[in-house]
């Protein structure tokens, strides 16, 4: 955003941040509006274009770099990018790392070189949208490698001075601090558990006071670097639906609850985790905790859970990625020519 002009970083912050967080219904609408075919193609050229005029400080500063290959995991850049390999202003390739269990059309864009997506399936959309399955490669979603070596569970709650011998119940909300932590702490005052509760609120740092208030028992952590053993120790973790989030907890495998207040990519990240049976969605906070209370108290439960989410886990997929980048590198270093898409109109942002 720093290499966009004012006015477009202004609407896209307060824009798009502002749904998410104040209006999430209203985003879930324009989500999924945006994905259907017809929509899409109406709105691919004129979004394309006033992109291209609002980020040429972002094209030079890519080009004085000079890199051998640009990877991109965020829908923006990709279109970017693509945009400049089409038009050989960008003479080098393009990965697109798709972080989403199932992709929003959004991420998918004609002079992309490759795409490193999460599943089988989010492979399969990808190829319906148009994309050449030649250069699609399912690899997983890129997490910290500390996830491929998780220590044990008494290991983690001593280094986080948590006492092994009790449950440990861990709430966050990503690295914004968003989601359904409020009502889930609020459920919580009226429905204790016999567990030690953790919150992590991320950069919320008004959210991180307000918990404080509310209960002395509980433990209130911000933004953390050390997620591994937060996740390692936790017996149970109420969580919103990130795709490195999920891709987490899956890696970590411990038994996730979702609140449904999602929306969006959200909404479908959850569908994923729930169906590969390592997540349970519930409809309220207060059937979050209600089912976290069950869980304390069926370990046969939390076992299945366990296993279903190390089995869905690609904690290797950071260093797997690279090693394809590498390879993209020596393959085509410094090779004008763009990899041609199967023809799709919704491609096109002519």
């Amino acid at each position: 955003m720093r290499f966009t002009h004012p006015l477009f970083r202004a609407v896209y912050r307060r824009g798009g941040l502002g749904l998410i967080t104040r209006l999430p219904q209203l985003y879930h609408l324009a989500y999924t509006m945006s994905d259907q075919p017809a929509i899409n193609r109406m709105l691919r050229g004129p979004r394309y274009r006033s992109q291209q005029i609002s980020t040429r400080a972002l094209y030079r500063s890519i080009t004085s770099f000079q890199p051998d290959v640009i990877v991109s995991t965020h829908f923006l850049p990709s279109e970017l990018c693509a945009g400049w390999r089409r038009s050989g202003r960008l003479p080098v390739p393009l990965c697109t790392v798709i972080t989403d269990f199932d992709p929003h059309c959004m991420w998918l864009h004609a002079g992309t070189d490759r795409y490193c997506v999460p599943t089988d399936e989010a492979r399969a959309r990808l190829i319906e949208d148009g994309i050449d399955p030649a250069i699609i490669e399912v690899i997983g979603i890129p997490i910290g490698r500390e996830f491929a070596a998780l220590p044990d569970r008494s290991t983690a709650a001593r280094r986080l001075n948590l006492d092994p011998d009790r449950s440990i119940i861990l709430i966050m909300g990503g690295g914004l601090g968003v989601g359904a932590m409020e009502a889930v702490a609020r459920s919580l005052l009226s429905h204790s558990l016999d567990a030690q509760i953790v919150f992590i609120t991320g950069s919320n740092h008004a959210l991180r006071r307000q918990l404080k208030a509310m209960s002395k028992m509980w433990i209130v952590r911000g933004f953390v670097d050390n997620m591994p053993d937060w996740l390692a120790a936790a017996d149970v973790v109420i969580s919103k639906a990130g795709g490195l989030a999920g891709s987490e907890l899956l890696a970590a495998g411990v038994p996730t609850i979702i609140p449904r207040a999602l929306t969006g990519h959200e909404a479908r990240n959850a569908q994923y985790l729930a169906a590969t049976g390592a997540a349970l969605l519930v409809d309220s906070a207060a059937g979050a905790i209600a089912q976290a209370d069950r869980l304390l108290h069926d370990p046969q439960q939390c076992t299945l859970m366990r296993d279903a989410a190390r089995l869905a886990a690609r904690p290797n997929a950071a260093s797997l990625i690279a090693d394809r980048i590498m390879a993209t590198i020596s393959l085509t270093r410094y090779s004008s020519r763009v990899t041609p898409h199967v023809d799709h109109p919704s491609l096109s942002t002519r």
